[in-house]
């Protein structure tokens, strides 16, 4: 009977640098962003989305625990119902001369 422990070593696990291996969590959040990547795409603080949030005024979210994903499609969708059509700014006639 040939001893198993005479042969080359055989490798029992797959190599974790290969670059085509996606970690679980990756594929699992596809789609989402956390508050601060959210925040950095549009240029304004991590704050300023929690304050959104209060007025419930800014992209729907999704609570898992303490960690709050947005979804990519929710902020896309968002984004357009804040979309404005530009408009003529009336403006008020000034004074110059106020009697005191």
């Amino acid at each position: 009977m040939p001893d198993p422990l005479s042969g080359p070593p055989q490798e029992l696990c797959e190599p974790l640098s290969d670059p085509q291996v996606k970690p679980l969590t990756s594929l699992v959040l596809e789609g989402y962003l956390r508050r601060e990547e959210l925040a950095q795409q549009l240029g304004v603080s991590a704050r300023t989305i929690d304050r959104w949030q209060m007025l419930r005024c800014g992209p729907p979210r999704v609570a898992i625990g303490r960690t709050i994903l947005y979804n990519l499609d929710s902020i896309r969708q968002w984004l357009q119902s804040r979309e404005q059509q530009a408009t003529t700014v009336k403006r008020r006639r000034s004074f110059s001369g106020v009697k005191s």
